[in-house]
């Protein structure tokens, strides 16, 4: 008998090892999900919404039927909400808007889903919260609320590593040595719950950090954080502008992630390229490798930046450090932006800020 008290059962429907084999009719996936649900003792689940407001929707459902002390099924399932998609969940979870677009309501999944997990015990990561977003939906429909035993692996976590800053999923994966990254996504992230219960269980006693330990946790937790929330308030600025960029796109592979605008030096020797767009263009560019030529950063390696066939600068050595790795070494086509400041159109200069990923993560 295990820790969790799982008993042998037959294993019905999709085994979790089946991935590749799901289809991609949500019916069929559901009906096999509830029929699979009636050989476990525990599911693993995780939600991703719409935000954390009391109006947050549910936007996908990932879950782990668990049986026979392992994983026998997995169920994971988009869902529209009746509300618009922000940018910054799509940037956090890569989920957009068309993604969720022929996917079904919460009244297709949620009361079936509702009903297949009654009997079960509840594991997650700040089980809680996801528990609290099931009701509301379920609320909505009319069924009955889940009041089911749970296991929670951040309180485990938290009682495992008393002094840990954090409790990330994130950062818990870091403080167990599971080398994996978070994704946001509910399948994924509850995949990596259940990885961190196993290895939670089985620990006979806490795991005090030393100072040093504490304080690189802390560090990569402020960083993570800082990071998100950057990227998150770039995304909700950028969903109420129109990025399409005014003019002709170069042959190449595409950048689209504009998480970070980057100053590049030499625009204002090339004013006469730039003032032909106008203030608040967002235009494509060809990013490729150099050398910086000159200067104390001389022999540093770059990114120039040509628009329209003409090279109109570099990023700076310090900002090349920060997302070194993101452009592949053949180049790339991202977006630009010619800012639309009250400074600039006082001195009547056009500078121009390359859009990039989110910087690289550094640990001190």
């Amino acid at each position: 008998m295990s820790a969790l008290g799982l008993r042998a059962s037959h294993r019905h429907g999709r085994h979790a090892a089946d991935r590749g084999m799901t289809t991609a009719d949500p019916i069929e996936q559901l009906w096999s999900f509830v029929a699979a649900a009636g050989n476990a003792d525990a599911v693993v689940f995780d939600t991703e919404t719409t935000g954390l407001d009391a109006d947050a929707r549910i936007i996908e459902i990932g879950a782990l039927l668990i049986g026979d002390d392992g994983p026998i099924y997995e169920y994971d399932q988009l869902i529209q909400p009746p509300t618009r998609l922000p940018a910054g969940i799509t940037e956090l979870t890569g989920i957009t808007e068309s993604d969720l677009a022929d996917q079904p309501d919460a009244g297709f999944v949620i009361p079936q889903f509702l009903t297949a997990i009654r009997p079960l015990l509840l594991i997650g990561h700040n089980v809680s919260f996801d528990i609290r977003m099931l009701n509301v939906e379920g609320g909505l429909l009319g069924c009955r609320e889940v009041s089911n035993d749970s296991l929670d692996t951040m309180t485990m976590s938290r009682r495992m590593f008393p002094n840990a800053p954090s409790c990330s999923l994130q950062e818990v994966m870091r403080l167990l040595g599971i080398n994996e990254i978070e994704e946001h996504r509910a399948i994924s992230d509850a995949r990596q719950t259940w990885q961190c219960f196993q290895q939670l269980k089985h620990m006979n006693h806490p795991v005090v950090l030393s100072d040093d330990e504490a304080e690189q946790s802390r560090r990569r937790h402020a960083a993570t954080k800082r990071h998100r929330t950057n990227a998150y308030m770039r995304s909700s600025y950028l969903s109420n502008r129109d990025t399409t960029p005014v003019n002709a796109k170069p042959d190449g592979m595409v950048i689209g992630q504009m998480v970070c605008g980057v100053t590049i030096s030499g625009d204002t020797a090339h004013q006469d390229v730039l003032s032909r767009y106008g203030y608040d263009a967002w235009l494509w560019v060809t990013v490729s490798h150099g050398i910086i030529e000159s200067g104390k950063n001389a022999g540093h390696p770059t990114l120039c930046v040509a628009l329209d066939g003409v090279e109109i600068g570099r990023i700076p050595a310090l900002q090349e450090e920060r997302h070194r790795g993101q452009v592949p070494p053949q180049g790339a086509v991202m977006v630009a932006h010619i800012p639309n400041t009250k400074a600039d159109r006082e001195s009547g200069i056009y500078r121009l800020r390359l859009q990039m990923p989110a910087e690289n993560s550094r640990e001190d």
